[in-house]
Formats: C-alpha cells, sequence, structure tokens
C-alpha cells in the first residue's frame, strides 16, 4: 500500500514458477545469525501467502528456497505486497514486487549494488594485469568514477526513503568521511601525527551513522559485526577501556527498550565468555551498573543472587589490584605472609597433588620457571588447597620444590577459596613487588615469556 491507511499485519504473496508443493522459509537476521520465522509451503501453482494479523518486526528478512537459495528483502511498516518471480537461480534480478514502495526500492538497490560489484571486480582484473602507468591510472579513475557514483545514488535512495525503514539502513551502512589530515598539516599520510589524528577521528565518529537506539537495526546482518569490529579491532584491548565504550555503546540505545536489553546481555556474554586475561573487569562493570543496580529488569531472581556472589569474588582478583594477603602455615610450621615476600615478581599459584593437571603443571612450573627465573629473584608462593599433609609433602620432596615457599591452610582462616575464587586448580596469579595482580589464570607455558616482557620494561594491562 502506498496510499492511504498502511496496512496492520501481514499479508504477503509469493509466487515462484515451477515450485510447486514446496516449503519457502522466512528467516531474519538477528545477532549474528540468520533464524527462521516463519515457514509456509506453495501450492500446485508455485504461490504461498503468509498472513498474520499482527505485522513482523521491521528489518532486513530472507526469502530462503531450500537447497535452492534465496534473496533478502526489507519489512518496513507496510508488509501487505506480492513477489513473484519466474526463475529460482538469480532470483533477486528478477523478483518484481507489488504493493511496497520500500521493498521495490531495496530490490532495486540490491540489483544496482551487484551490477557495480561486478564492474568493481572487472577493474580490479584489469588493473592485476596492467603494464603501463596510463592503463593503471586510467582504471584507478574507473574505481573512483564508479565510487562517486554509488555514493550519489545511495544518497538519492536516501532522500526517497525518509518515511521508511530503508533510508535508516543504507545511512547506516555509510562510511565514515575521515578528514584529509594530512593536507591541513602539511605532512605525509604516513605521518605518525596524522595516523594518530585519523584514528581518534575514526573512534570518535564511527557509530556516527549508526541509530543504536533503533531496534530495526537489530535485525540486519551488519549491525553485530560493526560493534564487534570497533570493540575488537578499534578499541584498545585494555579491560577498562573496553567497559568505557562497551557502556558509551550500551548509553546510546537507552530509550528503546529491545536495543538497551540486546546490547546489555550482548556484552556482559561477550566478557563472561572471554578468553583475553582481564576481561572479566568488563563483565564486573557491566553486572554492576545494569544488572545490580535494578536496571536489568527482565533478570531473574535467582540469576542476579548468583551474579552478585560472583562479582564479589571477581572483584577480589581484578588486574592492577593488589592481591589479598593470606597468611599460611608451613608443613615444619614456619609461618608466612604474602605481603611480607619480597621479590620483584610473586609467582601464586594454588594447588593439590591429586589433580590431574597439578601433576604436570608444577613440575613444569619448577622447569620452566623456577630454575630460569629465580636468580632473577622471583618467588613461587605455592599454596596446598586441602588440609592433610603426607600426599602434599610427598610430592614436594619427590620434585624437588623445597625452595619454594609452601604453605596451606590447615585451619581454614585465611578465606583463600573466596578472594581467589579457587573452584579448580591449578590457579596461578603473578604479583608484582608491591603484590599487585598483574596476570592470572594463566599457563605455565606463558609464564615465561611474560616475565621477559616484564623485566624488559613492558607494560601489564
Amino acid at each position: 500500500m502506498d496510499s492511504g491507511e498502511t496496512f496492520q499485519g501481514v499479508d504477503i504473496t509469493l509466487n515462484v514458477k515451477n515450485y510447486a508443493n514446496s516449503p519457502v522459509v522466512l528467516g531474519y537476521y538477528f545477532n549474528g545469525q540468520m533464524l527462521v520465522k516463519d515457514t509456509v509451503v506453495t501450492n500446485e501453482t508455485g504461490t504461498a501467502k503468509l498472513q498474520k494479523e499482527e505485522s513482523y518486526p521491521e528489518g532486513i528478512y530472507v526469502i530462503y528456497f531450500p537447497d535452492k537459495g534465496y534473496f533478502d528483502i526489507m519489512l518496513a511498516n507496510d508488509q501487505s505486497f506480492s513477489l513473484s518471480c519466474d526463475t529460482l537461480p538469480k532470483m533477486v534480478e528478477r523478483v518484481k514486487v507489488t504493493g511496497s514502495r520500500p521493498l521495490a526500492n531495496f530490490i532495486n538497490y540490491q540489483n544496482y549494488l551487484n551490477k557495480k560489484q561486478t564492474l568493481y571486480k572487472e577493474l580490479s582484473d584489469k588493473y592485476k594485469i596492467a603494464s603501463t602507468d596510463d592503463e593503471k591510472n586510467s582504471i584507478k579513475a574507473l574505481f573512483e568514477q564508479t565510487h562517486n557514483e554509488v555514493k550519489s545514488y545511495n544518497e538519492k535512495v536516501i532522500a526517497q526513503n525518509t518515511d521508511n525503514f530503508l533510508s535508516v539502513f543504507l545511512t547506516a551502512l555509510k562510511e565514515i568521511e575521515i578528514p584529509d589530515f594530512a593536507a591541513q598539516l602539511g605532512l605525509q599520510p604516513s605521518d605518525s601525527i596524522v595516523q594518530v589524528k585519523r584514528y581518534y577521528y575514526n573512534r570518535t565518529h564511527y557509530f556516527d551513522y549508526m541509530p543504536l537506539n533503533d531496534d530495526r537495526m537489530l535485525r540486519t546482518p551488519f549491525f553485530l559485526s560493526k560493534i564487534t569490529k570497533y570493540i575488537d579491532e578499534i578499541v584498545p584491548q585494555h579491560p577498562d577501556t573496553v567497559a568505557k565504550e562497551a557502556i558509551n555503546i550500551i548509553e546510546k540505545a537507552r530509550g528503546n527498550e529491545e536495543s538497551f536489553r540486546f546490547l546489555v546481555q550482548h556484552f556482559y556474554n561477550k566478557a563472561n565468555n572471554s578468553k583475553i586475561m582481564g576481561m572479566d573487569a568488563v563483565l564486573v562493570a557491566i553486572a554492576e551498573k545494569y544488572y545490580l543496580s535494578g536496571e536489568a529488569s527482565w533478570a531473574e531472581e535467582k540469576f542476579i543472587n548468583d551474579l552478585k556472589e560472583s562479582v564479589s569474588k571477581l572483584k577480589y582478583t581484578l588486574i592492577g589490584r593488589k592481591a589479598m594477603d593470606l597468611s599460611m602455615v608451613s608443613a615444619t610450621g614456619e609461618w608466612f605472609r604474602l605481603s611480607e615476600v619480597y621479590a620483584p615478581y610473586t609467582i601464586l599459584v594454588f594447588w593439590e597433588p591429586s589433580c590431574g593437571h597439578c601433576k604436570e603443571e608444577i613440575p613444569q612450573l619448577k622447569k620452566e620457571v623456577w630454575d630460569k627465573y629465580a636468580k632473577d629473584g622471583i618467588k613461587i608462593f605455592a599454596v596446598y588447597c586441602q588440609v592433610e599433609p603426607k600426599e602434599w609433602t610427598d610430592f614436594i620432596a619427590e620434585h624437588q620444590l623445597e625452595e619454594w615457599i609452601n604453605v596451606y591452610d590447615p585451619y581454614g582462616r585465611s578465606n583463600f577459596r573466596t578472594y581467589y575464587n579457587i573452584k579448580s586448580t591449578p590457579q596461578i596469579f603473578i604479583l608484582d613487588k608491591d603484590k599487585n595482580i598483574i596476570a592470572k589464570r594463566i599457563g605455565v607455558d606463558q609464564i615465561g615469556g611474560f616475565l621477559d616482557y616484564m623485566m624488559k620494561g613492558g607494560q601489564s594491562l
């Protein structure tokens, strides 16, 4: 419907020649995946109908023919239309739209872009075999001309569709135009000052064209990838910086419940599943600001209670925090305090001789770390996590670990399991001279490289 009152609900007719009595899937893009929304079966003439009382949420959807191919469509505010095509191969080039101007414009846009991409490929192939500078310059000029044509076409389509989602979608696809800082400063483009200015301009303006508070963007194929690229490739991978930028993105979604919820959950899950050391600080930041503050109204009470307990433990071992002090006793009755260990680096390890991984990694820790770095003044504060000493002392003697500070807590007074969140062993933390945590849950095979880096003046997270 292009005039009058917009149809409320779904009334989509699809007709495909020579595709009788076969399934058609309506899918949609969400969270980096293509998900199924509805399935219908064509009749003997190749016609299928999708009819609903309520409209589908707006966004980019997929018409999928199992084992035959698919093409993208845009569902805007008017979802009463018909689609027809006379062949499945190259269907987007042959599909005809009746009843939806935004969808017809979207199909035309795809076809235009496909033709230009074919031209780009042809030009690229010609450039590879060009033998003279004149030929190369001529091809470069055609590249530039084609680029300007595409840019002009995009702006035209955006202007013609300000009343529907297509304008928002195409605007979000626009690339940030970075000023010519080299010309402004009279420097070469490769100059470090120019590169820094370009980097910060791109970082500052990265989301200028993408409305993060528009839930329609969630149902597009590039929404999540754009956010992931920003966080993983553009933002420095320091936990505090990542947490700050993740929260900035979430805050831009305020006012739209669906977008806000998606981004809170996305960044929480990303931090929770991260294998990068120190990113639990991002989890803590997201948890405290949104979940534990009561803003995540969708979260169940049990989840919140469990998260509260987990965060309280994680906060003790965040990178950069001073390690909680431990006062423990050796097998011979001598008491040691972690805070009184004087060393440029202290390796704090929690282990058990009955643990399969410990049986491999503790001797490896001696061979690859202690034997190589003891001369540099490092200390190993090794905590036995059980209370029966015989197996422990036998292992120490067998593997010649007597030079370590070997301690345990037979009276259960140190609260080490809570302070260091010990759920499994071995667990290894590296502390600097002031007993700040600079690395944690690090493999023995990584410790040597980390110590070498730090001893040469490197900076921890």
